[in-house]
């Protein structure tokens, strides 16, 4: 490949799919991983198979297990998927850009910067950085705190903060309309 061709593909945006993908890829081993090992929720253990069919192969919540716990057949799959979810993704985000660029991306990039400053892009962009701050923190905080990693009360708090923070950020991307609404 040329060196303009090289310079053609990497200039490119990434597709949000793909970052997605990565991103709930990622997500999906970490709590594989927090559930092998009894910290997902302080009560019970999570049958993957059972809670993707909605319990039409077996029961999602089984009973706590202590130490370490791994169903051969459910985590595999599960983690196989998310293993997966991440190559795709990746391949995807490669194409446009190498991948540790995107990494970098994800923290070094003007939103993170409107958190104080509101002159980077007006007052939508600072609220949107404060959104999607405020959704991880709090959902790390409960995981933490109160092994509440799949708790459905934290998650719909997490998912308006971090919708909120996704939509006002795109809204600040926005360019100027026309005066006349009309």
């Amino acid at each position: 490949m040329s060196d303009d061709a090289t310079a053609q593909s990497t200039s490119g945006k990434v597709p949000v799919y793909a970052s997605v993908m990565v991103c709930v890829g990622l997500w999906g081993l970490v709590l594989a991983a927090l559930n092998m090992f009894g910290m997902i929720h302080p009560t019970y253990h999570v049958s993957w198979g059972g809670l993707l069919t909605f319990e039409a192969t077996n029961a999602a919540f089984g009973e706590a297990k202590d130490g370490f716990h791994f169903e051969v057949l459910g985590d595999t799959i599960f983690m196989a998927g998310c293993a997966a979810l991440i190559a795709f993704g990746s391949k995807t985000i490669n194409q446009q850009q190498p991948v540790a660029d995107w990494f970098r991306g994800l923290v070094i990039n003007d939103t993170w910067t409107a958190l104080n400053d509101t002159s980077v892009a007006g007052g939508q962009r600072t609220m949107a950085a404060w959104c999607l701050l405020l959704g991880l923190a709090f959902y790390l905080y409960f995981g933490i705190a109160h092994k509440g990693w799949i708790d459905v009360g934290v998650y719909s708090v997490t998912i308006a903060l971090m919708a909120a923070g996704v939509a006002l950020n795109h809204a600040s991307r926005a360019p100027p309309g026309d005066e006349n609404i009309d």
